[in-house]
């Protein structure tokens, strides 16, 4: 009767540590998956304010786009941005002059380089001209190849004319 009593008081105790080894492991399970929601919801939030001010760039943006005032430091910045979409224009030409195209200056069509007119909209086009890349020259005084303003033709160092548009350099 004794052994019966002591198995059954281990039995008991062994029970209540497993019980409350349970209890624990839900508790601590519990509070880590609030806790991951709370950072879930905390991030769809911060998505949410990072959109927002997305929009109010925008909408400055577009607001000192149509002339009105938008104050000193967003002019600044919007005068940033003009600068890169002028330097994204001119990379989006050099790709397209490298492949034989160019852009219609009227309806923004895609045509072959030597257009005279425009096939969509019958526009007469200008000559394409490419900004000069200003080429970095090591101090060994490296000749580095010339790139013509006109037209974009490459020359070597020695080139004192284009023979594509005549330009001296």
């Amino acid at each position: 009767m004794e052994f019966m009593k002591k198995v059954e008081e281990i039995s008991r105790k062994v029970g209540d540590t497993a019980t409350d080894a349970y209890n624990t492991v839900a508790d601590k399970s519990g509070k880590l998956i609030e806790e991951t929601k709370l950072k879930i919801s905390i991030s769809e939030k911060q998505t949410d304010i990072d959109e927002i001010y997305e929009e109010i760039g925008k909408a400055v943006y577009n607001a000192y786009k149509s002339g009105e005032d938008v104050g000193k430091e967003f002019t600044k910045q919007a005068k940033k941005i003009d600068k890169l979409n002028e330097e994204i224009a001119e990379m989006n030409k050099k790709i397209l002059y490298n492949k034989g195209l160019r852009t219609c200056e009227s309806c923004a069509e895609v045509i072959p380089l030597d257009s005279k007119f425009c096939i969509n909209c019958g526009k007469k086009q200008k000559a394409v001209k490419l900004k000069e890349e200003k080429k970095e020259i090591k101090k060994e005084n490296v000749e580095v190849e010339k790139v013509c303003p006109e037209c974009g033709q490459v020359f070597e160092p020695t080139a004192k004319f284009c023979n594509k548009c005549g330009h001296q350099f």
